[in-house]
């Protein structure tokens, strides 16, 4: 009965140390990165915040306006989700890895 408890315990633990974070953050300062589409010729979107590089987990929430130009400054609300995702570049069939964020919402910055 002890070792039952102790598994549950364990697993419980184990799962409430996996969730994602929860902090919407907010930065107006960011880079949309448009690289082409990750199964014709580029690695689909990425997101730059203080010189750190991300990947969005879901880019379907971004508009293909962004797609207009390579680098665009944005505004955004996105979670840091605190883990890494694998991604794939259409160039290459190697797995690169990357810090992911979920993006809330995105905007032009005015300057654009």
């Amino acid at each position: 009965m002890k070792v039952l408890l102790k598994i549950f315990l364990l697993t419980v633990f184990l799962l409430a140390a996996c969730q994602e974070s929860s902090d919407v953050l907010y930065n107006n300062h960011a880079t949309i990165i448009w690289t082409g589409k990750a199964d014709v010729d580029g690695c689909g979107f990425f997101v730059e915040i203080d010189s750190v590089r991300y990947k969005p987990i879901s880019e379907s929430v971004i508009s293909f306006t962004f797609r207009k130009k390579k680098r665009t400054s944005v505004t955004i609300q996105y979670i840091d989700l605190g883990y890494t995702i694998d991604y794939k570049c259409a160039d290459s069939d190697e797995l690169k890895t990357i810090d992911a964020i979920k993006i809330i919402s995105i905007a032009w910055n005015k300057k654009n």
